[in-house]
């Protein structure tokens, strides 16, 4: 069964269990091509509910429309990771951008990071 999300969709990946089904949603994309290169992120800030969150903005260079699922790891100054989150955003149209939050499954104290490990265009 396709793996598709509309708006802000996200899965926790922060245990082993977790980053297994991460790895699965990422197989489960067929013809898929890298596109780290593609994904922006903004600067993480806090919520209101104290979750984290960081915009991410893909951009599509193919001739037609396509989806970008994106895994976006927050981690502390040093680097640990302390959650990641995967993501679809999905239809983005030829030659433009499309948008998505990120949003940390729990809250994050200190100063947190944000990077994209992983994303692919389909």
């Amino acid at each position: 069964m396709p793996w598709k999300i509309a708006r802000t969709p996200f899965t926790s990946i922060s245990t082993p269990a977790n980053t297994a089904e991460a790895g699965r949603r990422f197989d489960d994309v067929k013809s898929g091509v890298d596109a780290r290169d593609d994904v922006r992120l903004g600067t993480p800030a806090t919520a209101s509910d104290g979750r984290t969150t960081v915009e991410v903005t893909a951009t599509n260079s193919a001739d037609s429309a396509k989806s970008f699922t994106v895994e976006v790891d927050f981690t502390d100054r040093d680097g640990k990771l302390l959650d990641a989150v995967v993501l679809t955003v999905s239809d983005v149209p030829a030659g433009g951008t499309g948008k998505g939050t990120a949003r940390s499954t729990h809250d994050l104290s200190g100063d947190v990071r944000a990077k994209v490990p992983r994303a692919v265009r389909h």
